[in-house]
Formats: structure tokens, C-alpha cells, sequence
């Protein structure tokens, strides 16, 4: 962990000027043991030697041993700026003898010796060598280091910096900014875009704005209105100096860190200049782009990785190749510095995989910066989202790293503390855009006072300094009020007009001065330096370290690892394969080898081919989703996004031979394919190389999609095109010669050159002996020589087919092109590949900056605010706390505010535990935690992080899901009623809405059906104004969710409950990722809401004392979920700072009462006689905590004597289920509304499908092939699914996420609300695309056109795309998760497609299906209805190619040699009776015949659309059963047994693989 420097320290060294100091902190022999008699024998302690400078004091007392540690109780042990100096030097020298005196290969067996035992070190042995590091004191440390190598707290930019002959660090740069300017486009009001923009859009201006963006010299040049967003700055930050940059959310202080970082793309336009020790910056972004880099407050990680290969990659991509041996040091030496050793085979995980948890990923993410090796950072507020603790210390680490090796630093921070702020060397405030201070840190303070404004006692000097830019939070000196400056413009008129300023030029000038006496040495030693590090193959005006091609090998290497990362996803596409290869081989299992098995043989060839295409569907998703990843591993300069690319492809290779593998020996060996070596492995290769192509070409599709919803329509979309066009459905003749539309699609279809090949290669000397029911004539009488067989192919008179004369007449293929169908699928392969790097190189598609907020269309006034955009701050968020700041009216802390609860409930609780499942045993988080919430009372649960604050929360507010919860909870000293849930609010902490909404329908909508239901409408809807007022969004009322800022979503959030009355209000983590500003503004409002009479529970983190004082009470827990303090806060922490002085332990005055409660509870503390606290044991034996309970056991006794509530009046869900089921339906058809995207997709596929469908079988005659065409044109419908369901299954998953986790434990609708709303919205949109369709593709194929052929066919379209929608639904509903989801639809898929009759007719069926799946599949009912409707009255004319051709025997025509055989068989007729010879016979007479063989007959048609209606009402019933039973009720109906059996299995198999692995080490 991270050691903290007395404050003094650094105060002292920011004055000191250039340093002299011992930049090692290596303390002589004397000075450490004199160092070590002051050491506290029970912990010990480091102390800091500093040259030049006056250094504190050595004797460090017990409350600050053990700052720095990140909240987690595995944290480690402390570590020191001396020890971090100290480990460092030793680091270096170790390195350096082991690269001098090693040889190439015993570096490489030491570095795999090093790796084996990283990667194998137990969790417990890391814990207990943390554990071990703080008894172990400075005496000790040499013979530690002799026994086993340790690295100290950093590492110069991720391995051995770079030192020039007199020891300085060569890569040092100093940043100068002058005259900076950036400006971004304005932006006015937006209105939401709806359906009909997006459909009008398609031909216009979206696919305008599309060609543009791969053209931009088509761009009209336009005269557009520019926005400054930082104006005018200049100033600098040495190497080796950290700057703060200050400023509410949308001044500026991410366009500035971006400018500085060199990332300019997402502005309009940059002026002025900037420079990194002389180098300008467009010569450093093209040949040194990885040196400066700017770190995004979001932790960006591939979250399947652990945490071990991160790094290792990481370094891989920085480290040339004989410098490899050290990566394994180097990595352990970061884990160990980080203090996250036991974390190394952990996951690093995100917000859906589990891993490691936020702080320590924050953690990764910094030691992933080291490894850049980059010599200005910019870091843009990294402490999101942690405690104070963990902020401090995160501060340290930089100041160290800033330190040790010389690097520049700038960091913008939210609510940054104290002892964050005495860290940094310069500061600067931005307030709009201007640069208002740019100066000395510890003189920043006294500007502002100077210029005439007030900091109140104990507010920080970071938020002082923000506060000055809010006209709502700065305080004007008494006399001051009219002088002092006020608007923007006035400070930084009054700045560039100070001393401070001619300082800050004075600098610029000395700088530069500097550079030029010097001749530029620094900018030369970086150079040298960046050119010493890169491998000797790449050129030095490259901005990446290693080549190309071991890019290349490192992006392979981690593909491997994010697989194997992903085991669930990687064993359940295993597991469909192997399940869909046994259906799949079964149903064409034992193929007869005489005539009757061909066309059966060229579908099982024909899915052989196909399915694991269709499968890598999922590969979509992975592309998509890396792209911010990439991105910034792109700006880090570890390697080029085409690199990626490549790399995927090469990871392809033994990933997918393993899958074909498994599939092709299920599917050959089945299907009775012919028993060929040679054949076996041309089949096995073009499955194989299909396979590649195909997954490939989604890649390429999603590297040019803008998201993933277009990514899939796109892909989608030609996967069905690639089925139709392959020469299986539609033979290549028919295609080529009558399909004179889309026919030509034939020659740019890879999987057509696939076919050919396998089936080709199959029927390769083959001769098939003509199957007794294909020969013609049959009978008494027939003699066999002058019989035919009924197969293209077929010559007259013989009994037999070759295979290759089969595949010439049927399919025009011949074997003669099998290695130029190889070339060709290998050339469209390399074709889309290169496609894809380039596309990765040229478009990124990452979203960067924010834009203006976006209205509903009806809104009727628009917010001038919105003129402004957003800074980057927001993220994508428009908003921010400025908008809601300057538009809306001025509310003091004492305004008054009418009462809006009228519930005088009071909420207690007693002995609450809670403990879960753990590795078979349970385990604690919270352990008998008493408290209570009264009206008007706010309380503030605080903790280190993992102390149990949230689970407290949820259990409290009874939003547990699972382990068991003990204790007694009360309100008004009875249990809870059912009313409890509806009756209090939850304000989540990740601010959970239906984006699409406006402000005020999401308050209407809470407020309608969260209301007791005897309130009129019109009372509940005038509550709604009041709640909007108090919010203080009135203008922005009619502004999207999606397009709000942090705080404005978060006022949303809590408004939401509100508009509900609750008697009590709980609020998780509602200051997370403000600014100290916007903090303050959610935490005064909540004030209000306690004066109004709420009770107010509250979960916190980094508060101001400002924050703390706000608050009525504080309960803080400890790990474990062990409560250490409940009781007041007290006038500035007055109560708070008796309950631990009484105990010995004291708040310094100017201490913020919050920090000091956290770090007391980490360090514990000493009695008077030296004896460790236990604030747990202290406050259980406490008198505070007996008049707790004795206060709790009065509330109990005095509020049960109050009448009980009627119990006729409490309900689950305030309103009738009617009300909840049409206010959902009607947000939802609002949400499908404003999400064009989806019902856009929709149409698309519909329109898209039809459109190919109908004119591919254009105007279809009578003849056989044609009979065929007109089952394939109905069959073809069942490629839409996949297309459809796979936009419908995310839909449906994310309404369903915001009710589970939301507005289900809110009570505002039940279960049968959701599904009905949920299947209701679907109807409309689903019959507009059956009308789109149908008409495109019923018309142009020249299907019966008479009204009751045509409307029946009209009908079945319409069930088919009602189904499909709630099929989606279920599968959905039933599914534990989207991984799951979307490797189980190809599943449904494949049976959907393939058991309904007509790839393989009904007769030919394995017995096994024949009577039970067939009759379940309902493709099978659809499509036998259609035909029932449109072949009943065909008659079939035969093409001469496709009758039967036989002799009768002399003297005989036709007729009287084959007519008895005609009226045997029932079906069929001569087409040249009186002939005699080369007699012909058409299989068909009429439709009817041809159905027969299908098991369909005209009789089927209404029941068969009566079966089929009963599917679809059986999809609906199946969303309201599994949502009830497996949302509601938790069933899983067995399966949660069966993968956790199988999970067990699988870790039981890996065990073994890993105590054999093990051995073989220990050996």
C-alpha cells in the first residue's frame, strides 16, 4: 500500500524550489537506527529523511501509522515514501545486473520461474505476507530482501526508467500551454427523434451523414457556431510538479486535460499552443503519442481478463524483446506495490462479470498507466466512486509516482480533501471556460481572500476554490460585496490583472528560457530514451515501442486469455455445439447411399457448412464492445487497432478448429457421409475455412457499424441473404440463369464456393444405385431395362447415378473447381480482414463529449440553457450542475418547504444480521446492528469500503434477495406490513430510469401508481408540481433522462420517490461522482426533505464537513458489518469528537469529522496504557449503546399503543392492477417511440427480407422446380427470427432489469402489469411488419392473388411475427442471464429451421423425431398452412430436365407401357403419352400430390392456423408463467442444480489439471 507524507512535507518541498533532495530517501546506517529507536514496538513505522529541506518529524504517533491503506481489510501493510525510494533504488540495481549479466535464455527460464510462482501463490499466502509486512520493522529489511526480492510502492513508467550519467530521470518534460484555446460546436435545443425522423432519414439525411463520414470531402462547408470551452490559458507544470484542476462540472476541466493530453479530435477547433519540453504538439502526437496520456475516470478494462495478464499485456506491448526476461519482476513488483498480490488470478470483472472490486480495480487501472512508460499524465477524477481513504491515498500514489521519476502530472479531482489538496503543487480554476487562478497551491487560499471572499471553518481549499465559481455557494467578506468580481469575465480580468499571473508568465518565460540555453538537452535525452526503448524493427518516427508484428502475437496471446477468462460462455457454446451436432447428425443421421439419400445428403452439407457461422454471431458483441478498450490502449500507444484484428483471426485458427472439430465428426459420422480419409478432411477443411470466412465477415460488419444495433441488423441481414443465395434452396442454374435480380449475388457469396466444394467432394466417384420408389416405371410387367430413375441426372434406361453427373444437371458444379472454391473463400476471408483493420484503423466510433439536452416534441418552451454543451465531465450526459444552478430559483438552507409527508411513523431496528452463502459455510456482513429513523431525522451510514453500508441498506429497506436475514424491524413497534416496500423510497445509487422519459412523465408515473389509490388523479398529478418546483427543474421538465447530467439524474431519482409520499427515505451512495458543489446541493435538498418531516437514511462517501454537518446522525460500520458508532454528529462534530476522546483518541480542530472517523476505525487506536481499541467490543460495551436501546425499546413501547392501521387498507401495490397495466403499456409505447432504433430494425429486416424474398422467386411458374420455389418462398420466413429476436431479447432484458432490480422492490406494478404491457407493446409494431412483408413478397411471387388465398396467407404473416416477438419474450424471461441468452437462441433457431418438413420431408424423418418434435415445432404449422392455401389448386407443368426419362419396349408407346404405373402411384402424369421412346414423367400432377409427400394436405389449412394461434397465445402465457415463477418466485426449475453440478464438475477437472501442473513445478 501507499504510504502518506506529513502535510509539511510536501509544503516544505513546493517551497524549496528545484530539489536537492536525496530523490531515493536511502537513510544512512546512523540515521536508521536512529530511526528505529523511535519506532512503536507493537507497530513499526517508517520514517523520512529529506535533504535540503527541514524534515519531520520520525516519531509518528499511533493515528497515523496506518494512513494510506485502501478500506479493505486484505489491504497489506502501509508503505512509506522512504521504503518506496528505498525498494525502487534496489528494483533498479537488480534489473540492471540482471540485464548485464544474464544471458538471453537464463533470463527467460528465470523470468518462467518468476511468472509460475506469481500465478500459483495462494490468496492466503499473499494475505499472510501483507500481514507479515507490518510487524516486520526497518532492521529487518535487508534480510527480507535477501531471501526473497521485493519492490518497492512504484516503478517508473511500468518497468526500469531511463536515467541519464548523473542519475537524472532522461525522460522529463515539462508542459507549456499559451494562449490555449478550444471550442466546440454550439448546440441548440434538440427534440427526442422519433420513428418517423428515423424512417424519413434513411434515404436522406442519415444516409448523407453516413456517406460523409467515410467521405468528408462531400461535406457541405457551413458557417457553424462555435462554443469556447477554455479560453485563452496559458501557463505550465514542470517534470516532476502535480496541478490540481478545479471547476464544477461543464467549466472546462476535461477539455483542458484533454487539450494538454494532445486528444483534440472531438473539438471543433484548437488555437495556441503547447509544447512538452520543446517538442510541439504535432510532432509529439505523431512519433510520441504513448508519452502523454490522459486516464479517463471510468476504469476501462477487458473485464475477463485477471488482473495478472492485464499487466502482463501491458508491458508486453512496452518492453522490446530482449528486455523480456524482466516483465515477470516487474509484475509482481506491481502487485505487491498496489497491494493487490492476492488479486492476481482474480478477474478484473466489471458492473455485470464478478472480480475484483472497484477500489482495487481502480488500482489496476493505475498500474496499467505505469506501464505506458508515459511521461505526462493526465488523470480526470480517478477518485469516483471511493472513499476518503481510498481518495487520499490514490493521491499519494501520484504524488510518489510524480516524485520518483520526474513525470508531469495533472489530475482533476471532485470533492477532493484536505490532504489531497496539501499534495499538489499548482492548482487552477476554470470557471466557464476561463482561467480565474493558475498558481502555487498553498497560495491559492489567500488570492481569493484577498480578492474579497470568505472560507467558512473547516471547508476545504478545494472546495473553497470551486465554491468561488457558484454564485449560490461563495461568500463575499463582510464590505467586499460590491468589489469583488462575479461573473466569469470579471475573475479572469482580475487574475490575468495580478501578481500571481506575472509569475505564472515569468515561469513560462524562465522555462523556455532554459530550454534554449540547453539546446533543448531534455527534449533530446527523451528522445533517446523513447528510441533506447523501442525494438530495434520499429522506426523512431513511430509513436509504438515494439513492431507490428509482436503487437500482433501480444493481442493473440490475450484473445487466448479473454476465452479462457470467459468459461461459462466458452462451455456453453461447446455444449450447443455438441447438442445441435447430435440433432442436427440425427436428423440426416444414417443417409441411404442409393438416389433417395441426395438431396438429404446436400442438406446435411448444407448445415454443416452454416451452423457454426450462424453460431460466431456472437462475435459481434466482443467487437463492439472492446472498442473503448481499444481505443485506449490505442492512445496509450501499445498497439495499432488493426493489430487486433489480425490477431483475432490467428486466435480463430485453434479456437474453431476445436469446434469444427467436435462438429464435423458428430455431423459426418452420423449423417453416414462417405467413409473417405481424403474426403473426410476436404469436408473438414471447407467447414473449417467457412467457418473462419464467416466469423470474419461479422467482424467486418461490426468494425463498420456505429452500435451494436446496427451491427446486428447489418449482419443479420446478410447472413440470410448468404442461406438463400448459396445454391441449396435455389439450385445455381435457376439463380444464374432465371433470377435476374439478386441472381448475381450468387458470385459474391462465400458459403455458395463452400457448397460446391463439400458436396463435390462428396458425391466425388460416387454411383448411386436408383432407389426402388425413384424408379419409373413400377409394376407387374416392367422389366428393369426399360425403367428410368427419377433424378436429374438420371440417363435413360439406367438404374443408377453417378454423382458427378447429379451435381452438373442439378447444380452445374463439378469437382474440377474444388481448389479454385478454396482459393476463392480464402481470398474473401483476407478480403474482409483487411476490410476490418482498416475499417479499425480509420473509425472508432467511441463516443467522446457531450451534446445539448434533448426534448420531447411537445415540449412547448424550450430551456435556454441548452444553447451550451456540455464539457466532458458529463460523459455523454448533456447536463450538468450548472444548468439546474443558473436557471432555476434561489433556495437557501433556510427556506421553508410545505409539508409533503404526512406520516409520522418512526422505523426501528434491533440485532439486524445478515449472512450469505460462502464456499459451503455462510458468511457474515452484518452483525447485530441497532438504530432507529425518526421524521425529520437524518442519518448518515459511513464506513470504509466493503464495511456493509449498501447491504445494511438493502436489508433495512428489505431488498434482500437471497442468504438469511435476523432481527427485529419495526415500524411504530409492530412488524412490517406488505404496504412497506410502497410506503418508503429507495434512491438507488445508479440512478436506474426509463432513459426515454421525460423529467415529469417519470414523476407522474411514480406519483399515479405509487399513491394510495382512493387520491383523485388530479391531486396526485398537483403533487407532481410541487415535487417538480422542488426539485427545481421546472424548465427542464420536458428534457429527456437520457440527456441529463449526474446531479440532474440524481434529483430525478430521489424525485421519483417522493412523488410516492414516503414515510421514510432510503438513498444509496447519493453523492457518488458529484462534485463537491453538486454534493452539497443534493444533501441541502435532502435537508429540506427533513425539515418537511421525512425520515432520511443515507449512505455516504468522501463527505466535507460542510456534508457531515448537514446530517442529524451518523451510524459508522466496520467491515464484518460491525456497528463502531450511532449516535449524533453534534455542532461541528462536537458529539462525534466526545464519544472518541472519551476513549483517547482525539480530532485535530481543523480535521474533517468524516475522515477522522474512517481512519480512526481503520487504525483502531491505543488506550492510555497502551492497550489496542476495538471500536467494535467499545461501542457494544459502550453507555451510548445501552441508551440506544433503551431509547429503541421506549419508541416500541410508546408507538405500539397506537391504533394499527385497518388492514383492509394495505396494499402491496397502492393502485388497482388495471391502472398499473395501462399507465405501463402507455410508457412503453412512449419508449418504443423515442427508440427508433428499435422499431427501425424491425421494419428494416421485414422490408429488407421481403424485398429479396419476393423478387429472388419473382413471378414463379408451374414446373417442378418452381412447385419447389413456392415451398422455399414460404419456408424462407423462418430466417427472420434470428434477425428479429435478436433486437427484441435486449429490449425485453432491459424493461425487465429497470422493473427487477427497481421499480418491482418500489411496488409500483406487479408482475401481470409487466407482462401484459410488455406483450402489448409488441402487437403493433409486429403487424406493421407482417403488412410491410407480406406485401412485399406475397405479390411479387406469384402467389394465388384471390382474396381468401391472399388474406389467409395475410393472417398467418401476421401470427408468425406476433410469435416471433413473444417468443423472444420467454426465452428471455426464463433465461438466468444474456450470455446464457444468446448462445441458447442458435438452439432454438436450428429446431425452428430444420424440423418443420421441409428440409427433411416428413416420410424421411428418424422415427425418434418423427413423432414427437415435429408435431412441436411450430414452423412446422406455419409452413404447412401456407402451402394448404397457395399449392391446392396448382397445376404442375414439368421442364424436360426435370421428368423422369425411360424406353418402353418396342411396339409399345408410352401410355400403355407406363399408364397402369401412373394410376398405382397416384401422382404424376406422362408428358408425352403416345411417344415411343424417351418417355417422360412428371413426379406431380397437381399441388396436392406434391404435398402429400410433405404430410400436408388442403384440409389443413384452418386447423393448422388454428394450431398456430394456439402457439402464439402459448408464448404470451409462457411470459406471464416464467416471469411469475422465476422473477417473482426464484424457481429454476432444477436447472441451478444442474450447471452448478456441472460448474463443480468443471473446477473439479481443472483441479486436477492444476495439482498435476503443480507437481511437475514442485519437482
Amino acid at each position: 500500500m501507499f504510504g502518506q507524507h506529513d502535510a509539511q512535507y510536501y509544503r516544505q518541498r513546493a517551497e524549496s524550489g528545484p530539489s536537492d533532495v536525496n530523490l531515493h530517501n536511502v537513510i544512512p546506517p546512523i540515521e536508521q537506527q536512529s530511526a528505529d529507536d523511535h519506532v512503536n514496538p507493537d507497530v513499526e513505522t517508517h520514517a523520512t529523511s529529506i535533504k535540503g529541506a527541514t524534515a519531520p518529524s520520525t516519531e509518528i504517533s499511533s493515528t497515523s501509522q496506518l494512513d494510506g491503506t485502501w478500506g479493505e481489510r486484505d489491504a497489506g501493510g502501509p508503505v512509506s515514501h522512504r521504503i518506496a525510494m528505498e525498494d525502487y533504488e534496489e528494483m533498479r540495481r537488480e534489473l540492471t545486473n540482471l540485464t548485464q549479466t544474464r544471458s538471453r535464455s537464463e533470463s527467460a527460464k528465470s523470468a518462467s520461474k518468476i511468472a509460475r510462482k506469481s500465478r500459483t501463490t495462494s490468496i492466503t499466502d499473499d494475505t499472510i505476507a501483507s500481514d507479515k509486512d507490518l510487524e516486520v520493522g526497518n532492521a529487518g529489511l535487508s534480510a527480507e530482501k535477501e531471501e526473497e526480492f521485493e519492490l518497492g510502492p512504484f516503478i517508473r513508467e511500468g518497468y526500469l526508467d531511463k536515467r541519464t550519467e548523473n542519475g537524472s530521470a532522461a525522460k522529463k518534460v515539462g508542459v507549456v500551454f499559451k494562449d490555449l484555446t478550444v471550442q466546440g460546436i454550439a448546440s441548440s435545443t434538440n427534440y427526442v427523434r422519433t420513428l418517423p425522423n428515423a424512417l424519413l432519414g434513411t434515404f436522406g439525411p442519415d444516409l448523407y451523414s453516413i456517406i460523409c463520414n467515410f467521405v468528408p470531402a462531400l461535406r457541405f462547408a457551413r458557417n457553424q457556431q462555435l462554443r469556447t470551452l477554455t479560453n485563452n490559458f496559458t501557463g505550465i507544470v514542470r517534470d516532476g510538479e502535480m496541478m490540481l484542476v478545479l471547476g464544477r462540472p461543464g467549466s472546462g476541466c476535461t477539455t483542458f486535460l484533454k487539450a494538454i493530453a494532445n486528444q483534440r479530435g472531438e473539438f471543433a477547433k484548437v488555437t495556441g499552443n503547447v509544447s512538452y519540453g520543446g517538442i510541439p504538439a504535432n510532432k509529439q502526437h505523431a512519433h510520441y503519442r504513448g508519452e502523454v496520456n490522459y486516464n479517463p475516470e471510468e476504469d476501462q478494462h477487458f473485464p475477463t481478463l485477471n488482473v495478472w495478464q492485464t499487466l502482463k499485456f501491458s508491458l508486453l506491448n512496452k518492453t522490446r524483446k530482449r528486455e523480456k526476461g524482466e516483465i515477470n519482476i516487474i509484475i509482481e513488483g506491481l502487485l505487491k506495490m498496489f497491494g493487490i498480490s492476492h488479486t492476481s488470478q482474480t478477474l478484473v470483472g466489471n458492473e455485470f462479470v464478478r472480480g475484483i472490486s472497484g477500489g482495487e480495480r481502480k488500482r489496476v487501472s493505475i498500474a496499467e498507466t505505469l506501464a505506458t512508460k508515459s511521461t505526462v499524465v493526465c488523470w480526470d477524477n480517478s477518485t469516483r466512486g471511493l472513499d476518503a481513504s481510498t481518495a487520499l491515498d490514490y493521491a499519494n500514489s501520484l504524488r510518489i509516482m510524480t516524485d520518483v521519476s520526474n513525470r508531469t502530472t495533472l489530475v482533476t479531482l471532485y470533492q477532493a480533501g484536505e490532504g489531497i489538496y496539501e499534495l499538489m503543487d499548482k492548482v487552477l480554476v476554470i470557471d466557464e471556460g476561463r482561467m480565474i487562478y493558475q498558481g502555487p497551491a498553498k497560495e491559492a487560499k489567500q488570492y481569493m481572500i484577498d480578492l474579497g471572499f470568505h472560507c467558512p471553518e473547516r471547508e476545504t481549499t478545494a472546495d473553497f476554490l470551486t465554491a468561488i465559481t457558484d454564485p449560490k455557494q461563495r461568500i463575499f467578506r463582510e464590505g467586499f460585496e460590491a468589489k469583488a468580481p462575479k461573473t466569469p469575465q470579471e475573475f479572469e480580468t482580475a487574475y490575468r490583472n495580478s501578481e500571481t499571473y506575472k509569475r505564472v508568465l515569468a515561469d513560462v518565460a524562465d522555462y523556455e528560457s532554459h530550454l534554449s540555453r540547453t539546446d533543448h538537452q531534455d527534449a533530446k535525452d527523451f528522445k533517446q530514451s523513447v528510441k533506447e526503448q523501442q525494438s530495434r524493427h520499429v522506426s523512431s518516427k513511430s509513436s509504438f515501442t515494439i513492431s507490428f508484428w509482436r503487437q500482433i502475437l501480444a493481442c493473440t496471446q490475450r484473445e487466448f486469455w479473454l476465452v479462457w477468462g470467459d468459461k461459462p460462455s466458452l462451455w456453453t457454446k461447446i455444449f450447443i455445439i455438441v447438442a445441435n451436432g447430435l440433432i442436427v447428425g440425427s436428423l440426416f443421421y444414417g443417409e441411404p447411399t442409393n438416389t433417395e439419400g441426395a438431396f438429404p445428403r446436400g442438406g446435411a452439407l448444407f448445415f454443416s457448412i452454416l451452423f457454426l457461422g450462424w453460431l460466431q454471431l456472437t462475435e459481434l458483441m466482443k467487437a463492439v464492445s472492446s472498442r473503448v478498450v481499444i481505443a485506449r490502449h490505442r492512445d496509450y500507444a501499445f498497439y495499432r487497432p488493426s493489430a487486433v484484428s489480425i490477431a483475432r483471426v490467428l486466435a480463430d485458427f485453434p479456437l474453431i478448429l476445436v469446434l469444427v472439430a467436435i462438429f464435423t465428426i458428430l455431423m459426418y459420422f452420423m449423417t453416414n457421409l462417405d467413409r473417405d480419409v481424403s474426403k473426410f478432411f476436404i469436408y473438414f477443411l471447407f467447414v473449417y475455412t467457412s467457418t473462419i470466412n464467416t466469423t470474419a465477415l461479422y467482424r467486418m460488419f461490426a468494425a463498420l457499424s456505429p452500435t451494436i444495433d446496427d451491427a446486428v441488423r447489418f449482419a443479420g441481414t446478410a447472413l440470410n441473404l448468404l442461406i438463400i443465395y448459396t445454391g441449396y434452396a435455389i439450385p445455381k442454374p435457376t439463380l444464374i440463369g432465371q433470377k435476374i435480380w439478386f441472381g448475381w449475388l450468387y458470385y459474391v457469396n462465400p458459403i455458395s464456393y463452400a457448397f460446391e466444394g463439400v458436396l463435390t467432394n462428396e458425391f466425388y466417384h460416387r454411383t448411386m444405385p436408383c432407389s426402388p420408389q425413384q424408379l419409373v416405371p413400377q409394376g407387374p410387367g416392367i422389366q428393369p431395362e426399360y425403367q428410368g430413375c427419377a433424378l436429374p441426372g438420371a440417363a435413360i434406361g439406367s438404374s443408377s447415378v453417378t454423382g458427378e453427373r447429379y451435381l452438373a444437371t442439378n447444380y452445374q458444379y463439378t469437382r474440377s473447381h474444388l481448389w479454385r472454391n478454396f482459393g476463392v473463400i480464402i481470398a474473401f476471408t483476407v478480403l474482409y480482414v483487411l476490410v476490418t483493420a482498416v475499417a479499425s484503423e480509420l473509425f472508432a466510433f467511441v463516443a467522446g463529449g457531450g451534446g445539448a439536452l434533448v426534448f420531447k416534441k411537445s415540449a412547448k418552451k424550450r430551456a435556454t440553457s441548452t444553447a451550451k454543451i456540455a464539457d466532458e465531465e458529463e460523459g455523454g450526459d448533456a447536463g450538468n450542475s450548472s444548468v439546474t444552478s443558473n436557471q432555476t430559483q434561489t433556495n437557501n438552507d433556510e427556506e421553508t418547504m410545505p409539508q409533503i409527508s404526512s406520516s409520522e411513523s418512526i422505523f426501528t431496528w434491533t440485532g439486524v444480521n445478515y449472512s450469505v452463502p460462502y464456499q459451503g459455510d455462510q458468511r457474515q456482513l452484518l452483525n447485530n446492528v441497532n438504530g432507529y429513523a425518526k421524521p425529520g431525522v437524518m442519518v448518515a451510514l459511513m464506513g470504509a469500503s466493503g464495511a456493509g453500508k449498501t447491504t445494511l441498506l438493502n436489508t433495512l429497506s428489505q431488498r434482500q434477495q437471497m442468504g438469511i436475514v435476523s432481527g427485529e424491524m419495526l415500524a411504530d413497534g409492530r412488524p412490517l406490513g406488505p404496504e412497506f416496500q410502497r410506503v418508503t423510497g429507495f434512491v438507488e445509487q445508479m440512478d436506474l430510469h426509463d432513459t426515454t422519459a421525460t423529467i415529469r412523465e417519470a414523476i407522474e408515473f411514480s406519483a399515479i401508481l405509487r399513491q394510495e389509490r382512493h387520491i383523485p388523479r388530479g391531486e396526485k398529478l398537483a403533487y407532481v408540481e410541487e415535487i417538480i418546483d422542488l426539485l427545481e427543474l421546472r424548465d427542464l421538465q420536458d428534457a429527456l433522462i437520457s440527456s441529463l447530467g449526474v446531479e440532474q439524474r440524481k434529483r430525478i431519482t430521489i424525485g421519483v420517490e417522493l412523488a410516492a409520499k414516503p414515510s421514510l427515505l432510503f438513498l444509496d451512495e447519493p453523492t457518488s461522482g458529484l462534485d463537491s458543489q453538486s454534493a452539497y446541493s443534493i444533501i441541502r435538498f435532502l435537508r429540506k426533505l427533513a425539515h418537511a418531516g421525512h425520515g432520511i437514511i443515507c449512505t455516504i462517501h468522501q463527505p466535507s464537513s460542510l456534508l457531515v454537518q448537514q446530517f442529524d446522525m451518523i451510524l459508522a460500520l466496520n467491515p464484518g458489518g460491525n456497528t463502531f458508532y450511532f449516535g449524533p454528529v453534534g455542532e461541528n462534530g462536537g458529539a462525534v469528537n466526545k464519544y472518541f476522546a472519551d476513549r483517547g483518541v482525539y480530532c485535530p480542530p481543523q480535521k474533517n469529522i468524516a475522515e477522522f472517523i474512517l481512519e480512526t476505525a481503520a487504525k483502531g487506536g491505543k488506550r492510555s496504557d497502551g492497550k489496542r481499541l476495538n471500536w467494535n467490543k467499545e461501542w457494544a460495551n459502550s453507555q451510548e449503546q445501552k441508551a440506544i436501546l433503551a431509547e429503541i425499546a421506549q419508541i416500541t413501547a410508546e408507538r405500539s399503543k397506537l391504533p394499527a392501521p385497518k388492514s383492509n387498507t394495505q396494499h402491496a401495490f397502492a393502485s388497482p392492477v388495471w391502472l398499473q397495466t395501462t399507465t405501463l403499456t402507455k410508457r412503453l409505447f412512449t419508449q418504443y417511440w423515442r427508440d427508433p432504433s428499435y422499431l427501425y430494425g424491425k421494419l428494416f429486416v421485414a422490408f429488407i427480407t421481403g424485398i429479396f424474398n419476393g423478387f429472388t422467386f419473382y413471378s414463379l411458374g408451374t414446373s417442378l422446380i418452381d412447385l419447389q420455389n413456392r415451398m422455399f418462398t414460404a419456408f424462407l420466413i423462418v430466417l427472420i427470427p434470428p434477425a428479429v429476436v435478436n433486437t427484441i431479447v435486449p429490449k425485453f432484458y432491459q424493461n425487465l432489469a429497470l422493473w427487477q432490480f427497481r421499480e418491482h422492490p418500489s411496488r409500483i406494478y406487479n408482475w401481470f402489469a409487466f407482462s401484459t404491457a410488455s406483450v402489448v407493446a409488441e402487437i403493433p409494431i409486429s403487424i406493421l411488419s407482417a403488412v410491410i412483408y407480406w406485401l412485399l413478397w406475397y405479390y411479387a411471387t406469384g402467389l394465388p392473388t384471390d382474396s381468401s388465398t391472399a388474406g389467409y396467407v395475410f393472417l398467418m404473416t401476421m401470427l408468425f411475427f406476433i410469435f416471433q416477438a413473444s417468443w423472444g419474450q420467454w426465452v428471455c424471461a426464463f433465461a438466468p442471464s444474456f450470455t446464457v441468452i444468446s448462445n441458447v437462441l442458435p438452439f432454438f433457431f436450428v429446431v425452428f429451421g430444420i424440423f418443420n418438413g421441409v428440409v427433411r420431408p416428413y416420410s424421411t424423418l428418424p422415427v425418434f423425431w418423427r413423432y414427437w418434435i415435429y408435431w412441436l415445432v411450430p414452423s412446422t404449422y406455419w409452413i404447412g398452412g401456407v402451402m394448404a392455401a397457395t399449392l391446392s389448386k396448382i397445376t404442375v407443368h414439368c421442364a424436360a430436365s426435370e421428368t423422369a426419362m425411360f424406353n418402353p419396349p418396342p411396339n409399345q408407346t408410352c401410355a400403355q407401357y407406363a399408364s397402369a404405373f401412373v394410376q398405382q402411384v397416384g401422382r404424376g402424369y406422362l408428358t408425352n403419352p403416345d411417344a415411343t421412346a424417351a418417355c417422360g414423367y412428371c413426379q406431380y400432377r397437381t399441388g396436392v400430390e406434391f404435398m402429400k409427400t410433405l404430410n400436408v394436405d388442403p384440409s389443413d389449412k384452418w386447423k393448422y392456423f388454428g394450431i398456430f394461434a394456439a402457439f402464439c397465445i402459448s408464448n404470451w402465457s409462457l411470459v406471464y408463467f416464467f416471469i411469475y415463477t422465476v422473477r417473482v418466485k426464484g424457481w429454476s426449475f432444477g436447472f441451478g442444480t444442474l450447471f452448478g453440478g456441472l460448474g463443480k464438475l468443471v473446477d473439479w477437472v481443472e483441479g486436477l489439471f492444476s495439482r498435476k501442473g503443480k507437481g511437475k513445478e514442485e519437482k
